[in-house]
Order: structure tokens, then sequence, then C-alpha cells
């Protein structure tokens, strides 16, 4: 509020509105001219009232920020490495997958069909065959158990594909009568002991078998791909 004795008003500088004062002896006769503003005790400028809030906003995010990022390096820090590109090794290589050593020895991809043979033990004809759909791609693998207890090897993860790594259809029926009614990944391996089996897989007859991939499990991100020249 400002008082302007020689006008005889009191003004309100924000409410623009002026005020008669009372009586002039309120003050005495012959006093000096008094202005009183109160504008800076209780007021700010609109520009002063957005740095203060700059200010404040400044203060409080950027350690916020500074801790985020903090965390966020030390998070991907303690993620596991990427999976790069898959190992590939050649017929014939040994790959190690957990506690084993998987070698494919070979592969024949003439055949039509695959025949189980008569059980001698038995007083009738027992012979089966199963034909390919299109052909048969005969897969000779083998299995040594490595490691220092009896384990059962992870044949779910052994896939087969083309060379756009399309998956190829594996025939149980063929791979049955192909191993003589056995399937000797069904059972624990000892430690230092091999097993040879026959992968059986029905290739379309325009399609070429390129690959055989085999990894710790079915999801596993390390991958090996043994290249199969048929």
């Amino acid at each position: 509020m400002e008082i302007d004795q020689s006008a005889g008003v009191m003004r309100c500088p924000y409410c623009r509105r002026e005020i008669p004062m009372p009586s002039s002896q309120t003050f005495g006769a012959g006093m000096p001219h008094v202005t009183i503003s109160t504008a800076r005790m209780f007021t700010q400028t609109p520009e002063a009232m957005r740095r203060r809030v700059l200010v404040t906003l400044a203060i409080l995010v950027v350690p916020m920020l500074v801790i985020g990022v903090v965390l966020s390096s030390v998070l991907f820090s303690s993620l596991p490495d990427s999976p790069g590109e898959p190992e590939e090794v050649a017929v014939g290589a040994t790959a190690r997958v957990q506690s084993f050593e998987a070698t494919v020895r070979g592969v024949d991809c003439t055949k039509q069909t695959v025949t189980k043979p008569d059980d001698p033990a038995t007083s009738y004809d027992d012979t089966f065959t199963e034909a390919a759909k299109g052909k048969f791609c005969v897969v000779t693998f083998s299995v040594k158990n490595v490691g220092e207890k009896t384990d059962r090897y992870p044949a779910s993860s052994i896939v087969a594909t083309n060379a756009t790594e399309r998956v190829l259809d594996r025939s149980t029926v063929a791979e049955n009568f192909a191993n003589n009614g056995t399937y000797p990944l069904d059972e624990p391996i000892d430690p230092g002991k091999t097993v040879d089996l026959l992968l059986v897989f029905d290739v379309p007859v325009d399609t070429t078998l390129a690959y055989l991939q085999i990894s710790d499990d079915l999801f596993a991100d390390g991958v090996i791909k043994v290249k199969i020249d048929s």
C-alpha cells in the first residue's frame, strides 16, 4: 500500500484503487511526503518465479538422473553377454555338450525305406518297413560321457535343418527300426562310456540336409551346428 499525503489518498499498486485518507490531521500538518511500499516484501516478478522453479527442478531431477545412469550401468554389466554366432563344426569333429562329447560320424541321404529286421527269437516274421515321404537321411551319431557322474544326454535338443534353417521332420518310427527297437539315449550314460545310434530324418526330395544343430537343451543360447555336405 502506498500513501500519498499530498494527494490525500492511499493507493494499492496491484488492485489499482485509491482510497481517500480519513483526515489530513491524522498524520499531522506540515509532515513531509511519505511513501510506503510493500510490493518487494510479498510478491515476485513472473521471471523470478520461473527461475526459482527451474532451480528447484534441477536440484531434484539431476541427482535422480545420475542415480538412474549408475543403476543402469550396474544392471547391464551383470547381465550375461548376448549370444554370438553359433559354433560350426564339420562331420567327424567332436563338440562338447554339457558333460558329453558328441560326434556326427557320417550321413547317408540315399534311403527311401528303413526296415526293422526279423527278430530270430520270435516264431513269426516281425519284419516291418517304413517308407519316406521324401528321402531318409540317416545320421550316424555317437555320444561319450566325459564327466564324472552318470548323466542323460539332452537328446531333445537335436534338430536337423536345411541351409535356411528350416526344421526337417524326424522319423521316430524309422529311427526305431534303424536302431533295432532300442534308443540308447533314453538311458543314463556312465562316465567314460560311448553310445552309438542312428538318427533318421525325413527330408523332402527338393531339400538338402545342411545342418544338425545340437545344444545344451532345447532353449539354449549356445547352439553348435554340424555342417553336413549331403
